[in-house]
């Protein structure tokens, strides 16, 4: 179980974070959406560690991540963190990427751990391929990869399909969907876009202002009368009758 609380976080002189507050379970994806600007990197910012706010606490399984005490690399290490901007290493193949990863594992284990993720990842066809010359969709990929190479406890994603096309986005989701299953971790993803975590996540999170205006699973979405859920219940209706036009449903 993962727990969130930001009572008040000034972000600048006229834009702050208040009263956040909302859980989620473990194997459960909880989808924090809202317009660019609303607040959603910040917050994943102050989850993962990278951003110092004194006044957040961050409980995962019972234990408080945000202790205030110093620490050389900012980032919880109980934390798998995908952001926005992949720091991967352009002139490595996957597979040196992968020997790189589990570098401290036995040769048979590590052997095991390529053989597992190759396979779990779908990245057989570009094994030997280096990572500049990968898709959007084969570094997200990656970068996921690399966030569960650890014992987490949490799993963090910053819009991880902005720079991704329909097919991709349509493969990565099933994937990341399934190791969230069996990882049996709580998972927070940073969206912008309903669309995209539609069929990802079991509760949403609205994000506006700084503030979160709604929280719940979907069918609480469905049935709230809060005039921002209402324009994207409006957004969704219209969005299913174009598709069901071109189909012909």
């Amino acid at each position: 179980m993962l727990e969130i609380q930001i009572n008040h976080h000034q972000v600048t002189s006229h834009f702050a974070l208040n009263h956040i507050h909302f859980q989620v379970k473990a194997g459960e994806i909880f989808a924090l959406i809202g317009k660019s600007g609303s607040g959603k990197s910040t917050i994943a910012n102050i989850v993962v560690g990278q951003t110092i706010q004194p006044g957040a606490s961050i409980i995962v399984n019972g234990k408080e991540l945000n202790t205030q005490m110093d620490r050389l690399i900012k980032v919880f290490k109980e934390v798998g963190y995908v952001p926005q901007n992949l720091h991967l290493m352009p002139h490595h193949t996957v597979e040196e990427y992968l020997r790189r990863l589990g570098q401290k594992m036995t040769s048979q284990d590590l052997e095991k751990f390529i053989q597992k993720n190759v396979r779990r990842f779908r990245l057989k066809s570009v094994k030997n391929t280096k990572i500049q010359h990968l898709s959007g969709g084969e570094r997200q990929k990656l970068a996921l990869l690399e966030a569960i190479s650890k014992p987490i406890e949490l799993l963090v994603l910053d819009e991880p399909f902005s720079q991704l096309d329909t097919e991709q986005k349509l493969e990565f989701s099933e994937i990341f969907k399934q190791v969230v299953e069996e990882e049996k971790i709580p998972c927070l993803l940073i969206s912008h876009d309903l669309v995209d975590i539609l069929s990802l996540s079991q509760q949403v999170g609205i994000l506006h202002q700084g503030k979160l205006i709604f929280q719940g699973d979907w069918v609480k979405f469905k049935k709230s009368q809060n005039k921002h859920v209402l324009k994207l219940q409006q957004a969704m209706r219209v969005w299913k009758e174009k598709i069901d036009t071109l189909l012909n449903v």
